[in-house]
């Protein structure tokens, strides 16, 4: 499993599940943009979703947004 901006690469190194990451390159379970207190539960969106996306079964690569892992 991979949060990340670059799903290219993580299925290059064989990552069989990527999450496409909601936040920018440098931080992809962070957004600056937002307060504190709205970034906690953002992120704990973003950690919900990557939970989601571990307990699916998956045959090959599976590329992901936060929402599509979250559905």
């Amino acid at each position: 499993m991979c949060v990340t901006a670059l799903p290219s690469v993580a299925e290059k190194v064989g990552t069989n599940r990527i999450m496409i990451a909601g936040g920018k390159f440098h931080y992809p379970f962070g957004n600056v943009d937002l307060s504190p207190e709205q970034e906690s539960g953002w992120r704990k969106k973003m950690v919900q979703a990557a939970l989601n996306l571990l307990a699916r079964q998956v045959d090959g690569v599976s590329v992901c947004t936060p929402e599509e892992a979250s559905g």
